[in-house]
């Protein structure tokens, strides 16, 4: 039995149940920590109920950044600790991160220099204004911070004249603006399975399975189930860490006792379609206050625009979805930003909603809770033999930090020596990414003439992939393929690559995570269906369990994104009245 299969993976944790490390949640917190451990060689298991990146983790700003307004709350050593581990993405993840100018709209010249100044010292907690000197204090310090350490421009003030003359839809009462800039990342959970991949492929002791549940604990044990088989199996752990995110608290009450660790708050955003606005932003973010002071931004995301976000208090993370409230909440803010544009509720492709795992706070506004990170340690006990890590905080920026200081603490624990850093290693198919325009010339000639592919074609797969495109093309000349029926961007084979490759176990985890089909507003009926027959087809489901799965699907799509079966078949009704192609056309228009 091949040991990297889930099958093989899953015998051998039943022939060698003792791991040194058990990770509970693969959330990009506990992703990021696993990879720290398998790259200093320590015997560690990932589990994760869902699929890798599958709650909160899914549903960032899609924003790789320092935390511009993080300083208002005086949480200095967190921006220079994000802004480091942002110029170290921008070049270990080439392939999905990149440099996003962003633009601030600014009202007045010296709002908010009294009441942010109260804020600081913690006197004051509401939203306030800020002027231009309050954010030109602001970006002076995000430059020093950053100083001889990148490569993008410092920031800079345009004039009013400037201002209307680039952004024309900004609201008329803009005194000036201000440019920085920060980055964005465009598949954050592709890179989230890179990272599991990487892992899994450094260290022979490294496992991580999708998919399995925590049940409970038994004495020294964890009973954990296979939500694929329904199979339990128990694990003898040395520590345990509880990386669940907003589910912390259930987490620790079901090993060990009921904690108070978490108190996060719910982030919604949209995808919208819609020309203006997408003209509006300046191939750049707005970052943006609304009328009440909180924060908001949009940026050009995949042909469409990302706006976003709330700031909720929430008492349960379960069933977290973007409610109608929310909606209008976010539609008001670009209204107050951009009012002579106007945005119907059909151009909304796409909603998304997580819950940050903030610490526990009785602040009065969610605004002044800490976005730091931090590590709550449940010692072991008489009832268990093994301490609990419940990891608290941490976001996408600084998930690599995070993992390295709670890797030396368990190393420690472990009395085990670190063996490398991670600072410097990239990651996925950012190894080895095509540089300069050359580079990538050449890079894209290889690949086109291994595949037999145009370089358009190559340049797609440059995109999604990076470089991991390379081991992409060398599995689809070895099988049959061509483009698929319903979205020739996409082909057989390559879906058949994800499967056996990326620890495919349900259809939402293909069109939600391994590929960026739900989030562009490309998923229509016929996608779904299609992409569903492989995946049946590849794990040999019978006509009953891939209609299950198929409906199981479409009911989280409503929940939980707003696409129901009658948005779904409009769109569906729409491409075949624009793209009438046919299927023999669109087999001789794609080589791969």
């Amino acid at each position: 039995m091949n040991v990297k299969t889930r099958q093989g993976k899953i015998k051998r944790l039943k022939e060698h149940s003792k791991k040194s490390v058990v990770i509970v949640g693969g959330g990009i917190n506990g992703i990021g920590l696993f990879r720290e451990l398998a790259l200093q060689g320590v015997d560690v298991l990932l589990v994760e109920q869902g699929d890798y990146c599958g709650a909160a983790s899914s549903a960032p700003s899609r924003m790789i950044h320092g935390g511009l307004r993080y300083m208002e709350n005086g949480e200095f050593a967190l921006v220079r600790e994000s802004l480091h581990e942002r110029n170290l993405l921008l070049k270990n993840a080439r392939h999905y991160v990149f440099p996003l100018p962003t633009t601030i709209p600014v009202f007045s010249w010296m709002d908010g220099v009294f009441a942010n100044a109260l804020k600081f010292f913690g006197l004051n907690e509401k939203p306030a204004k800020r002027g231009a000197l309050i954010i030109k204090l602001g970006l002076s310090f995000y430059d020093f911070f950053t100083r001889g350490k990148t490569t993008m421009p410092k920031h800079r003030f345009h004039s009013k004249k400037e201002t209307f003359r680039k952004w024309s839809f900004l609201n008329k009462d803009a005194v000036c603006s201000a440019t920085y800039y920060d980055a964005w990342i465009s598949f954050p959970e592709r890179l989230g399975m890179e990272l599991v991949s990487d892992a899994e492929q450094a260290s022979d002791s490294a496992i991580a399975l999708n998919y399995v549940r925590l049940e409970r604990s038994d004495e020294d044990s964890l009973i954990l189930k296979d939500s694929v088989t329904g199979e339990e199996f128990s694990i003898e752990p040395e520590l345990v860490v509880n990386a669940t995110g907003a589910w912390i608290d259930d987490t620790n009450q079901s090993i060990s006792k009921r904690t108070d660790f978490i108190g996060g708050t719910k982030g919604s955003h949209l995808i919208i379609r819609n020309d203006d606005l997408y003209r509006a932003t300046g191939d750049g973010m707005v970052y943006y206050e609304n009328a009440e002071g909180r924060v908001c931004i949009l940026f050009p995301y995949m042909g469409n625009v990302l706006v976003g976000s709330t700031d909720l208090p929430v008492v349960s993370a379960n069933g977290v979805h973007c409610t109608p409230e929310e909606e209008t909440y976010i539609l008001e803010s670009l209204k107050y930003i951009f009012p002579s544009i106007h945005i119907e509720r059909e151009e909304i492709l796409y909603r998304f909603s997580g819950v940050r795992p903030l610490p526990s706070s009785t602040s009065a506004t969610t605004g002044q809770i800490s976005r730091s990170h931090s590590c709550q340690v449940l010692p072991a006990n008489e009832a268990r033999s093994y301490p609990i890590f419940s990891l608290i905080g941490g976001k996408w920026t600084t998930f690599r930090a995070f993992g390295q200081q709670i890797a030396d603490q368990l190393l420690t624990e472990l009395k085990q020596p670190r063996h490398c850093s991670t600072e410097q290693v990239e990651i996925g198919g950012g190894k080895d990414f095509p540089e300069t325009l050359f580079e990538k010339k050449q890079w894209l000639n290889a690949i086109s003439e291994q595949c037999q592919c145009t370089d358009s074609r190559a340049e797609i797969l440059l995109a999604r992939y990076g470089t991991r495109a390379t081991e992409l093309a060398e599995f689809l000349v070895s099988k049959q393929n061509r483009p698929l029926l319903s979205h020739p961007d996409y082909s057989t084979g390559e879906v058949r690559f994800l499967i056996e490759k990326e620890q495919v176990e349900c259809l939402n985890d293909l069109l939600l995570r391994r590929t960026s089909l739900a989030i562009s507003g490309d998923l229509n009926l016929d996608v779904i269906r299609e992409i569903n027959d492989l995946l049946a087809m590849q794990k040999g489901w019978n006509q009953k369990r891939k209609e299950l799965e198929l409906g199981n699907s479409l009911s989280y799509l409503e929940q939980y994104h707003g696409l129901d079966y009658k948005t779904l078949s409009s769109r569906l009704s729409t491409q075949q009245k624009q793209q009438p192609v046919a299927a023999s056309e669109l087999t001789e228009s794609l080589a791969i």
